[in-house]
């Protein structure tokens, strides 16, 4: 089964053709994440995908409404926790759910608390359960693990895959990062003009790291011994 599927996808501004006859499927439960240069269209895919954007040319089959998270987690700083991860469902299920998803990511009892009081990585943790409180059948990822210290991040790496584990989203994960992408994801895509240029199973690859860094142009930081 497919979370999303896009056949021949083309998004323009104005003259500039910024994605051209794109291809993409992603999986129920399948956790791919897209690397790409700045300004080869990425973002452009993501918005599109989450309905954000309107496209010029192709398809897009998605079940349900996409969940996104960005790297500014935007929660409402005079709502408290359990109303921000309820937003649009604040009926006494809708904050006994929220409830539950706060306590999913680590922030159980903390749902009357305000966004003032919590740390960086807090605050990407409730806008993840506010992402899967309605259970999705697409996350998609912006860079939200981009402005966390690096012990953060590997602790919201550890809790993202759980979490999709347990709840079964396809994913895509929109990075600059390249360990980042081989820690966490099952495939890996490189975008080059609007385009995937390129797709890498992490399971069983070796050298994968420096396979990424030559796709993207980078001279690898490993030296033979």
């Amino acid at each position: 089964m497919s979370a999303v599927f896009v056949r021949g996808l083309r998004r323009q501004y104005g003259d500039r053709v910024v994605i051209e006859n794109l291809d993409l499927r992603i999986g129920e439960g399948e956790f791919v994440a897209l690397l790409g240069e700045s300004g080869c269209g990425k973002t452009t895919l993501l918005r599109a995908l989450a309905g954000l954007d309107p496209i010029d040319g192709g398809h897009i089959d998605a079940p349900g409404k996409p969940a996104v998270v960005f790297q500014e987690h935007r929660l409402l700083p005079w709502t408290p926790l359990w109303q921000n991860v309820a937003l649009g469902m604040e009926t006494p299920e809708g904050r006994k759910a929220a409830i539950a998803a706060l306590r999913e990511v680590g922030l159980a009892g903390r749902e009357e608390d305000w966004p003032r009081n919590l740390s960086g990585g807090q605050a990407q943790r409730v806008a993840l359960a506010r992402a899967l409180v309605r259970e999705p059948k697409l996350l998609l990822l912006d860079e939200p693990f981009a402005a966390l210290d690096a012990l953060t991040r590997i602790k919201m790496h550890v809790l993202i895959r759980e979490l999709v584990a347990r709840h079964r989203p396809g994913v895509l994960l929109v990075t600059h990062d390249v360990d980042e992408a081989v820690a966490i994801a099952d495939r890996i895509l490189v975008m080059r003009e609007g385009r995937i240029a390129a797709s890498y199973q992490v399971e069983g690859s070796t050298g994968l790291r420096d396979t990424l860094l030559q796709e993207l142009g980078v001279e690898s930081d490993t030296r033979a011994a």
